[in-house]
């Protein structure tokens, strides 16, 4: 769990570019496409950080958050926009994982 890392992204490209940056940093990356797949990506393994694209279909990110937090009260969850700096994402992480910040 110290290193896993959930994306949840409907845009593929930015899922895709996102775990590259975080796996060049030693995470092992899971990307989700969808709420739905959050959740079942969850209850198959355990995560230290999730991040969530800000804008979802049919999903509310907040909401999405809320329930992550109620299934695994020990991951980290944070809601990105489009326009947040990728490397302050995969510094939040691995700040995060090295028990800096939380």
């Amino acid at each position: 769990m110290a290193n896993r890392v959930l994306i949840v992204d409907e845009i593929t490209s930015e899922r895709t570019e996102f775990a590259r940056a975080l796996e060049a940093e030693g995470f092992v990356v899971t990307q989700a496409e969808s709420a739905s797949d959050a959740v079942r990506a969850i209850w198959e393994g355990s995560f230290l950080v999730v991040f969530i694209a800000s804008i979802l279909t049919n999903t509310k990110a907040v909401g999405l958050a809320e329930q992550l937090q109620q299934m695994a009260p020990e991951i980290e969850t944070v809601i990105h926009g489009k326009n947040d700096v990728r490397s302050r994402l995969v510094r939040k992480a691995t700040a995060i994982r090295d028990g800096i910040a939380a």
